[in-house]
């Protein structure tokens, strides 16, 4: 390896400082498959890049999401990547920040002027929308944003030193850095948009199949213990943690670990259920941004998802927690697992409607929170979690503690049949069962007992309901609604503090 070279993609690298992906889970297991993929791909008619018969090494989170390098025939070659993953369609402006980034470090490679190396670099990217085309334009547009965002922070730091009498301090933003660089220019930016382009890519599930597919050829044969799945959580385990550690990889690396002692992260799984549980975050997201409900919604709720998935992400490091994470909020059948196993993974894309309904309710009682008046929210002491539960104790609820599900069917009991056993212990029953739901005759105005007897369901016809209801003095909880929570309504409700007062009646 050309010592230049390697020496090059760090010093460009120790530029750009807390880009890592190591620093947040959110979609990293796609960057790492895809970089598996172009690993196992490399300098055959498949490769990424297109480099042929090259024997290259991977640095995973080094200048992009990965750089690989190469010599042949007295020259060096830098590659870097970016990885982006979107559910939905996304235009050119969601890549703005990601060009931005590929064209400064390109800046950055120019200044160590090295003729005898080559540079490329890539944008490779899912969403539903159609080839992006051009990277020029792209660059162009996202300089004009960003001196836009930069023109209005601008008036509203001097509105805020007006009125403190406070000098406010700025960092640099991505334009900053690239004009300190003194190499910006059109013909730069033009020559830039020859080395770099968008590259579409495939969704996440098929690049996990497709990854499965092209380990189990490669290495299946070695031993009888490698079932796609092993290869799959092996392989993944070894980018991650060698790209902790900083280390090169290789395709040769790849093939001597799979013919000598194999070894999965401990914890792999329970990164890869954070991932899953962020990738909905992101989806939630996405639907708050295309159903605007006024200026600053969507930095609200940018704002809340990113702690609530810092909350999540912490909690989730304890087994116990995510098994009573998903007895608490999945009102359904939950399948029985051992912690970090791909059963406990797979309960967890099962659950995908009821996990995706908690944050989305969690997220909006949250809102309303902060739109009431109040600055900050603390959801340790919004939630009790132990081995059994997730408890909610909202802030001047008048019933007590209660539990965020997901929706309850249009029959209550056939969900509470799932779920109402794993919250009856004495210490755990919640006092409120914030639940969103369509039966007229169960809401948080009736007392509901907490022993039922499914048997004496009643028959269609039948109005016997007060057989249901309890006097006050028994074991008894409330069913909430929220339909002041309704979907898609992100902001603007003036009834949602109603939710928390004793006898609501969700009108």
């Amino acid at each position: 390896m050309n010592t230049c070279a390697k020496e090059t993609v760090e010093q460009i690298h120790e530029l750009n400082p807390n880009r890592d992906a190591f620093h947040s889970i959110n979609g990293y297991f796609y960057q790492f498959e895809l970089t598996l993929l172009h690993i196992l791909d490399d300098g055959t008619e498949n490769d990424a890049f297109e480099d042929v018969a090259c024997q290259s090494s991977y640095l995973i989170e080094r200048i992009e999401d990965y750089v690989k390098y190469f010599d042949k025939e007295e020259k060096s070659f830098i590659r870097v990547a970016q990885i982006k993953h979107h559910t939905n369609k996304e235009g050119p402006s969601t890549y703005f920040g990601a060009v931005l980034f590929l064209y400064l470090n390109y800046l950055h490679f120019l200044e160590r002027n090295l003729p005898e190396t080559e540079y490329v670099a890539r944008l490779f990217h899912y969403d539903e929308s159609k080839e992006k085309g051009s990277i020029k334009p792209i660059l162009d547009n996202a300089f004009i944003s960003y001196e836009k965002k930069k023109e209005k922070q601008k008036k509203e730091d001097e509105e805020k030193e007006k009125e403190t009498g406070k000098f406010v301090k700025r960092n640099d933003d991505i334009l900053d850095k690239i004009y300190k660089t003194g190499l910006d220019s059109e013909e730069n930016k033009k020559s830039f948009a020859t080395i770099a382009k968008f590259i579409k890519t495939q969704k996440h599930e098929d690049v996990t199949e497709n990854l499965k597919r092209k380990l189990k050829s490669r290495y299946q044969h070695l031993s009888e213990f490698h079932s796609d799945e092993f290869l799959y959580a092996a392989s993944v385990s070894k980018l991650i943690s060698e790209g902790k550690n900083g280390n090169e990889v290789s395709l040769k690396d790849l093939d001597d670990y799979f013919n000598g002692k194999v070894e999965q992260l401990e914890n792999f799984y329970a990164l890869k259920i954070i991932d899953y549980v962020k990738g909905i975050i992101d989806s939630n997201l996405i639907d708050v941004e295309l159903n605007p409900w006024g200026r600053g919604v969507y930095e609200s709720y940018n704002y809340i998802y990113t702690r609530i998935a810092k909350f999540i992400e912490e909690k989730f490091k304890i087994n116990e927690y995510r098994n009573s994470f998903l007895l608490s909020t999945n009102p359904k059948e939950v399948r029985h697992f051992n912690p970090n196993s791909l059963d406990e993974y797979i309960a967890f894309t099962e659950a995908n409607v009821a996990i995706t309904q908690f944050l989305s309710k969690l997220s909006k009682i949250i809102f309303y929170y902060l739109d009431s008046g109040e600055e900050m929210f603390d959801l340790e002491e919004w939630f009790s979690i132990n081995e059994q539960g997730w408890l909610f104790k909202y802030p001047g609820e008048q019933r007590g503690i209660g539990v965020i599900t997901g929706d309850f069917s249009s029959d209550v009991f056939s969900s509470l049949r799932h779920i109402l056993p794993r919250l009856r212990q004495e210490s755990l029953k919640p006092d409120v069962w914030y639940v969103k739901h369509d039966d007229e005759f169960f809401n948080a105005s009736q007392n509901m007992k907490y022993e039922h007897d499914y048997s004496d369901v009643p028959i269609e016809g039948e109005e016997d309901l007060p057989s249901y209801f309890c006097e006050p003095s028994e074991d008894h909880f409330h069913m909430q609604c929220l339909r002041c929570l309704s979907l898609n309504h992100y902001s603007g409700n003036s009834k949602t503090h109603e939710i928390f007062i004793h006898g609501c009646r969700g009108l």
